[in-house]
């Protein structure tokens, strides 16, 4: 099944469609948020010295989870479940 767009009563399909969509409204707001994820992110991956290791793989996928959903790096819960307090061992006197 082809990516299929409607803009203005004209129907785009395949690589048409992706294209329509990224100079829509709706993909320049999308181009924007990749942007700042982007910039706002301090710590990219480095360029791997071997191209097909697990490790380089790992690092990328974690630097496009940080793109996506950097506006989680903003959310500083001010509350805990639980905070441990060392007091002691209840067998001590």
């Amino acid at each position: 099944m082809a990516f299929t767009f409607t803009k203005g009563g004209t129907t785009y399909r395949g690589i048409g469609a992706y294209v329509a969509l990224l100079f829509s409204r709706t993909g320049l707001i999308f181009a924007i948020y990749i942007l700042i994820g982007v910039f706002y992110n301090t710590a990219p991956p480095h360029f791997p010295l071997t191209a097909a290791s697990f490790t380089s793989l790992h690092s990328w996928v974690q630097y496009v989870i940080s793109i996506l959903f950097w506006p989680l790096s903003f959310w500083h819960p001010t509350f805990t479940v639980g905070k441990w307090i060392p007091t002691g061992s209840i067998t001590s006197p």
